[in-house]
């Protein structure tokens, strides 16, 4: 049985978590990284594929957003989603 490759699909989901997009140890976004996604998305959509980029870490990309390296306040809701 072949395994199926990327270019087998037109309609591809991206799902990206917070520790991709943020640099836990810088506490900023994951710039460098998230250049080089942008580039390969583009690279297929100008491929005519269908993309969906879904993102778990919209709440650690705020957190890091916020707090510009300074010495950061407990968030409500990010305690109660324990992040």
């Amino acid at each position: 049985m072949n395994t199926p490759r990327l270019t087998d699909f037109r309609r591809i989901v991206v799902k990206i978590g917070s520790s991709l997009l943020v640099d836990s140890d810088a506490g900023r976004l994951n710039e460098k990284w998230l250049a080089s996604l942008a580039a390969d998305i583009a690279a297929l959509h100008a491929d005519k594929r269908d993309l969906l980029v879904v993102s778990s870490g919209a709440i650690a990309l705020g957190r890091a957003h916020r707090s510009h390296g300074r010495e950061e306040r407990p968030c409500t809701i990010c305690s109660e989603l324990k992040v």
